[in-house]
């Protein structure tokens, strides 16, 4: 039979061997954590390979900066793993700013060898809400081409979309807002083909197939009503809002009467109407909507890719009417045309309407 004394004793070293054994799990775990992050196997996001991916180095970012962008965006699989490979070649701190066109799922050697050169040709930036012929002036300008060459690509026949829908000759609302780069070699249809192929990459896995807020419309039509919303909304919060107000005035067969559709049908004409009059808003044509019914036969501009998301997942409202209210460009939202017609007295009295 075991004393007392001893089951004490044998109580203690049993104390002790587990305490030694959870310490050396710890510091295994430690060292392998360490590892992992060090190497950064799993950092990178769970995307697709070889999906374009626009990256921005900005001047004075550190390696640690720009390896934990990629690997946000998925160019590499890890920030870690990027940072090791850039120091072993004697690379940190050498990177050179300026926009680059990469691909999701690129190795840390690729993406090191295109930016110790730095990029390469013209900057084009194509802001959120320009039309298609402010991106023509863009790359007449910025881009270098010849406005002849350009004219003549916008309506080339073998640009690619699975976006414009057969009938539509236009471009406008597909060529994706950005910034670009354009390299020796390039012409102004490969510049406008990549615009084209960034719209795809922003809008690959979405589900078109259920109705917004009632209404049932295509992917053309999704973008036609993120432009207006790219137009009409100033503020970010607003824009799931405005997109609902254009569903709900649709579901029940209101016209939209958006002002942007009126002015772009002017600028259609050459003129510039910054401020609409009654006579204005009498002007004929598919895309005044206060005398037509409906969507805009295309969208009016290029719409960012916020706005785009607004008329993807627009707001849970039944406001019918808004307006603004607020020298930021905030806007007020009702389902009551009385309440609109205060707000609308209100806004006036302030000098904002």
């Amino acid at each position: 039979m075991i004393s007392r004394v001893e089951r004490r004793v044998h109580r203690r070293r049993r104390a002790r061997g587990l305490a030694v054994v959870t310490t050396f799990l710890v510091l295994v775990g430690g060292v392998l954590f360490g590892a992992l992050k060090l190497s950064g196997g799993q950092g990178g996001p769970k995307v697709a390979p070889g999906r374009k991916v626009t990256v921005t180095v900005l001047p004075g970012e550190s390696t640690k900066q720009i390896a934990e962008q990629l690997e946000r965006l998925g160019v590499v699989d890890g920030a870690g793993r990027f940072r090791r490979v850039a120091e072993d070649r004697g690379l940190d701190g050498a990177l050179r700013p300026g926009t680059y066109q990469l691909t999701t799922g690129m190795q840390p050697d690729q993406v090191l060898d295109v930016m110790a050169r730095g990029p390469q040709g013209i900057t084009l930036t194509v802001p959120e809400g320009f039309t298609l012929n402010q991106i023509v002036e863009r790359l007449v300008t910025v881009g270098r081409f010849k406005r002849a060459d350009v004219l003549a690509a916008v309506h080339d026949p073998m640009l690619a979309t699975p976006y414009r829908p057969k009938g539509v000759s236009s471009l406008e609302g597909l060529l994706f807002p950005l910034t670009y780069q354009v390299n020796k070699g390039d012409t102004p249809v490969s510049v406008l083909q990549e615009m084209l192929d960034q719209l795809g990459e922003v809008l690959a896995d979405t589900d078109f197939s259920h109705p917004r807020r009632g209404v049932r419309v295509t992917p053309y039509q999704v973008l036609v009503v993120a432009s207006l919303v790219e137009r009409e909304a100033k503020v970010p919060a607003d824009r799931p809002k405005v997109a609902a107000v254009i569903y709900n005035r649709l579901r029940h067969d209101i016209p939209l009467q958006v002002d942007p559709t009126v002015q772009y049908a002017w600028r259609l004409r050459n003129r510039v109407k910054p401020r609409l009059s009654l006579a204005d808003l009498r002007i004929t044509s598919p895309f005044n909507t206060y005398t037509h019914h409906g969507l805009p036969p295309t969208p009016i501009c290029s719409p960012g890719q916020d706005a785009i998301q607004a008329a993807l997942n627009p707001a849970n409202g039944e406001w019918l009417y808004y307006i603004g209210v607020s020298t930021d460009g905030s806007l007020r939202f009702t389902s009551s045309y009385q309440e609109f017609l205060r707000l609308k007295q209100k806004a006036r009295a302030a000098g904002v309407a």
